[in-house]
């Protein structure tokens, strides 16, 4: 079988859409109703690209990364590895090489996020990421102040945060305050947890997270309904 590549991924709450193109540039559709679970298969069939919103998502992550003053030869090694089947131009490519050495001031950044999913999808990955090495680090927990402080989600949207994170992370939060931060109040985190549903606290290794992140970019507007918590 070729070698295809993701150039395209959308979903709704009914369907997703997937294009892949092979070495010589063909490409093919799937559309799968994510009710019935049937699935159709198209060639050549085009819609406008999300790759460029991903890459900017991608450059909020690294730059969460960077965080602790370093990024670990590992940690590089799992996001190449977790999107090295994502369609990024040569160009695209050279500005995350970029972002890796020389990562651009967060305040550039989230300019170009706009998107309530996307928000919630960077805070989650970022508060995994800054405890993959089980250390906290204080610009790591300015980090997500500051994110939580531009992107303005409401108090739902940190509900829905809370519920799907892992028991793991949950304690980072309630032992560093950053549930003050998240604009939850300590009573509403007992209640939160009777509708959390109950993860085993892994390691969470950074490979997992980069994986895990590419998984929840596709799934984003699923993920991340009102409904998973009210």
């Amino acid at each position: 079988m070729a070698d295809l590549k993701t150039v395209e991924y959308f979903v709704s709450d009914n369907y997703s859409f997937k294009v892949m193109r092979d070495e010589k540039g063909r490409k093919v559709g799937k559309l799968v109703n994510l009710i019935t679970e049937e699935v159709e298969e198209f060639n050549q069939r085009v819609l406008p690209q999300n790759i460029p919103n991903l890459l900017n998502v991608a450059k909020v992550v690294i730059s969460a990364a960077w965080q602790d003053g370093k990024i670990l030869p590992s940690e590089k090694e799992a996001f190449e590895n977790t999107f090295r089947n994502v369609n990024f131009t040569n160009e695209q490519r050279a500005e995350i090489e970029k972002e890796f050495k020389d990562p651009t001031p967060k305040e550039e950044l989230v300019k170009n996020i706009m998107t309530r999913e996307e928000k919630i999808l960077i805070l989650e990955t970022s508060l995994l990421l800054v405890i993959a090495d089980n250390e906290f680090h204080p610009k790591e927990k300015e980090f997500i102040g500051y994110l939580v402080k531009k992107f303005e989600l409401d108090t739902t949207d940190f509900a829905i945060l809370y519920s799907i994170l892992p028991e793991r992370v949950r304690k980072y939060i309630t032992r560093e305050k950053l549930h003050d931060t998240l604009e939850i109040k300590a009573d509403e985190i007992e209640t939160l947890k009777k509708f959390s549903v109950e993860k085993r606290a892994l390691d969470t290794s950074h490979d997992q997270v980069y994986a895990q992140f590419l998984h929840n970019w596709k799934n984003r507007s699923i993920r991340y309904r009102r409904s998973s918590v009210y």
